[in-house]
């Protein structure tokens, strides 16, 4: 492995792409290949297939390097190499719950990488992402609610462990033998947590999906604007990017402007009532997920066959 510009990448010999964990040897390859470098950067994070030489799977897992050592000196590769431990965490957190809804995590270290150590998990491998399910696939109604459940119940689960994800979109919901789950929580933040490690005036989410909390958050933090807008991204901010990923599955785009039932193709009140709540500017005035998902649940059986 080698270091290029800030980012971790498999080196040309080969025989340097390895990683060694409780005396077994796994070979590491590029997601694309070694000429796409951009294949496996991330914002914080670097990702790999994982080859496991006695397994007649093509890949055992995907490889997620944090690109910050773990000694660096640089207070806001500080924060972000925190996320990444954080994130490991809530994985291994969610897995001693036997959260089915969740990516499972398989095992995580530091690897040395031209004299310095760099934090690594192994998670199972997706088969796809939402973006490209619902690019490929041709799902039925009754399929998307069930779509819909499954992802609500995920975070539900997460919630339930006292995590938040806060950000929630279609391309951190992956697909394993068709089965939606939850991943990427690197942005996720603790009920516990004793020390808030997000910086004043962050962006924490992602783009177009934003809750009004992570966008007052964003102009609002550190000025006499945050006594009067919340700014706090937290259980109820992912209600809110739920119900714009749930639009998204049924109408395959995002609500944006003032909507009406007449631009709901689903042409469901009592689901189109339900997700205007979700998406009520104001937090006290979104439900919480234990209300919605039976009323998802009910809707769901007038679609069956």
């Amino acid at each position: 492995m080698r270091i290029l510009s800030g980012n971790i990448l498999c080196s040309e010999d080969k025989g340097k792409n390895f990683l060694e964990f409780e005396e077994k040897l796994y070979s590491i390859e590029p997601l694309v290949s070694m000429d796409d470098i951009e294949g496996g950067k991330g914002g914080n994070s670097n990702v790999f297939k994982l080859i496991d030489p006695d397994d007649s799977d093509d890949i055992y897992g995907i490889l997620k390097f944090c690109k910050y050592h773990i000694d660096t000196d640089d207070e806001t590769e500080k924060v972000r190499l925190e996320r990444f431990k954080n994130e490991i965490r809530a994985l291994k957190k969610a897995k001693d719950a036997g959260s089915d809804d969740i990516i499972e995590i398989r095992f995580n270290d530091a690897k040395e990488i031209e004299g310095q150590d760099y934090l690594y998990y192994v998670m199972e491998k997706g088969d796809s992402d939402m973006l490209d399910y619902m690019k490929d696939n041709q799902i039925d109604v009754q399929q998307k609610f069930v779509l819909c459940i499954d992802v609500m119940n995920g975070i539900n689960q997460l919630h339930s462990l006292g995590i938040y994800h806060r950000d929630i979109k279609p391309d951190n919901i992956f697909f394993i033998n068709n089965r939606p789950k939850i991943g990427d929580l690197g942005l996720i933040d603790y009920r516990d947590q004793d020390q808030n490690i997000d910086v004043v005036r962050e962006k924490i989410g992602p783009s177009g999906w934003l809750s009004p909390e992570a966008v007052n958050k964003m102009l609002c933090e550190g000025t006499t604007f945050e006594d009067v807008h919340c700014c706090k991204i937290k259980e109820y901010s992912d209600v809110f990017q739920l119900a714009k990923l749930i639009w998204y599955i049924f109408e395959g785009t995002a609500p944006v402007g003032q909507v009406s039932l007449e631009d709901f193709k689903l042409d469901n009140p009592t689901i189109y009532e339900t997700l205007m709540g979700m998406l009520q500017y104001s937090k006290e005035k979104r439900p919480k997920l234990d209300d919605v998902i039976p009323i998802f649940t009910n809707e769901a059986h007038s679609y069956r066959a």
